[in-house]
């Protein structure tokens, strides 16, 4: 990724501003390989001087410095911002080592998405599952199973690790729980809805996870066993399914763990 002044200031705007990302997210994923990151960081500082602008210069001479990869993030993550990457978790590299590859305890707990629109967030949700041990994910309607690329991309592998399995319709899927005694709630803001905080959940247990923006049907409220809600002291009355599925998820397996079901 080296470039003559020449060369590099005969490239449109748009095609430097690319360069600039690609050599990032190079010396990003390179930090650990002192040589080679030392020359991608030497061949960045030297792009953004050609052009010779303040902001630019200033940064390229910072890059000239020893960085640790903290310092370095913190002078080029403004210019991935400015220039439009958008970064998503499967994006970042993640120091910390993964377990090791055992058979994680399973909770008698099941997540059944009701008609989810965003394949990130089923994939977000697919994370939360296997961290937390849950034992299976009902995916309904057009809620995006782990066939499409985009849930395996932000579920990480852990789609390969938690069981599940699709139904065309929401109500089958409680159907399917009901038949084998498991308790069904749906996660909903609604007025007879009991705080997850104030309930000793039952074992085993299904929770219902509405549509984004349509959240769950009055129908399907009125079939299951219980309404329950994240207080929220927010004036946002909502939060994204994934970061619900989370919270509700973890209260449910502490409640569990303290009354030792």
């Amino acid at each position: 990724m080296k470039f003559s002044e020449k060369k590099f200031l005969s490239f449109t705007r748009e095609k430097q501003q690319k360069i600039w990302l690609e050599f990032i997210k190079t010396i990003e994923s390179n930090w650990e390989i002192e040589k080679t990151r030392r020359e991608l960081i030497a061949d960045f500082s030297q792009c953004l001087a050609y052009l010779r602008q303040n902001g630019l210069n200033k940064i390229a001479e910072k890059l000239r410095n020893e960085l640790n990869l903290r310092e370095f993030l913190a002078l080029v993550v403004p210019l991935e911002r400015r220039f439009g990457r958008n970064m998503k978790d499967e994006d970042f590299l993640i120091f910390t080592q993964d377990g090791k590859e055992t058979e994680t305890e399973k909770i008698p707990l099941s997540l059944i998405l009701d008609n989810l629109r965003s394949s990130f967030n089923i994939g977000s949700i697919f994370r939360t599952a296997e961290c937390l041990g849950i034992s299976e994910i009902l995916l309904c309607g057009y809620s995006a199973t782990p066939e499409n690329p985009k849930v395996r991309k932000t579920a990480m592998g852990t789609e390969k690790k938690v069981k599940w399995q699709h139904f065309e319709k929401v109500e089958q899927a409680i159907d399917f729980c009901k038949n084998k005694n498991i308790s069904v709630y749906a996660l909903e803001t609604a007025s007879n809805a009991k705080k997850i905080s104030e309930i000793n959940f039952p074992n085993p247990l299904a929770v219902i996870l509405g549509n984004e923006a349509l959240g769950i049907s009055k129908e399907i409220l009125k079939s299951v066993d219980e309404v329950v809600q994240i207080p929220l002291a927010g004036w946002k009355n909502s939060l994204n399914v994934g970061v619900a599925a989370a919270i509700c998820s973890y209260e449910i397996r502490q409640n569990w763990e303290e009354t030792k079901f």
